[in-house]
């Protein structure tokens, strides 16, 4: 038999049943199974199975939760600036190192207070930033960083290339600066 109608009505058509088909007694099922045989174009066998599936409850669709951010957004912005001075490293160096590379930076005027919204404050976040929240922080620019990366061919330093490439992945400090 060929099927009847679209995929969505035979749905409809099962739902509809579903209900009759549960309290039936079995000489009112097989009169419905062949009702639905003959509007579906279905098997018997799938039919019945159609009108088991149907009677399930359906299950709640889980909302993700997002996690709301412990720490600012100028936390984050010289989060960015400190990994890319370092090169890129994980959460787990730049956490057991953050309060030398702060000093470092600091005392190379590249993080000033009162300068693109470092302060005081901020400082003390990113100290109590631990290795995977650093993770979890800079995974976005993580992902920005090696989409930047990927390139076929480059020339060799003799034929006019670059000889090194500046910051991590092609993201240099002047960029996150900017930002």
């Amino acid at each position: 038999m060929a099927a009847r109608g679209t995929t969505a009505a035979r749905a409809e058509i099962a739902e509809a049943y579903a209900k009759a088909y549960q309290t039936a007694t079995k000489k009112d099922k097989s009169r419905l199974l062949d009702e639905i045989v003959e509007a579906t174009g279905w098997s018997r066998d799938n039919a019945r199975r159609r009108l088991r599936e149907a009677m399930l409850p359906r299950p709640a669709t889980p909302r993700k939760r997002r996690r709301s951010r412990k720490y600012s957004n100028e936390a984050l912005k010289s989060l960015q600036r400190v990994w890319a001075s370092t090169g890129g490293s994980c959460g787990k160096a730049l956490a057991a190192s953050m309060d030398s590379q702060l000093a470092s930076l600091e005392g190379k005027g590249r993080l000033a207070f009162g300068k693109g919204g470092y302060s005081p404050e901020v400082r003390e976040e990113l100290l109590a930033m631990s290795p995977a929240t650093i993770d979890r922080y800079l995974a976005p620019t993580r992902a920005k960083a090696a989409s930047r990366a990927k390139a076929t061919t480059r020339l060799a330093p003799s034929q006019g290339g670059p000889h090194r490439r500046l910051g991590v992945g092609g993201i240099r400090e002047r960029e996150l600066r900017a930002s």
